[in-house]
């Protein structure tokens, strides 16, 4: 008998663009909680109940960076991770916005 890896998709990931003269700047956020600490790395978070995957990068993005944004595209791409730990296959929506 097989044993299926599930695959998991709780949270997103937003990578904020701004025009700059050879091209665009792409925010980054120094992390400080208990993974990665002091990697840098895009607007990240966790999708709560209720909430549809657009509405949390928005919500994210105002909360680790002050930012309201305006328009919001899908990046037509997921991350993905295996995840040891629970032997389980992680997707994590990518969006992009631009400031």
């Amino acid at each position: 008998m097989r044993h299926e890896i599930p695959i998991r998709c709780f949270s997103i990931a937003l990578y904020v663009l701004r025009p700059a003269q050879a091209g665009y700047q792409v925010l980054l956020l120094r992390r400080n909680g208990h993974t990665q600490l002091g990697q840098w790395c895009q607007i990240a978070g966790g999708i709560e109940a209720g909430e549809s995957t657009w509405q949390t990068a928005r919500r994210e993005a105002k909360e680790e960076t002050g930012l309201q944004l305006a328009d919001l595209y899908s990046a037509d791409r997921c991350k993905q991770f295996y995840e040891a730990d629970n032997n389980g296959l992680t997707l994590v929506l990518v969006f992009v916005a631009y400031s």
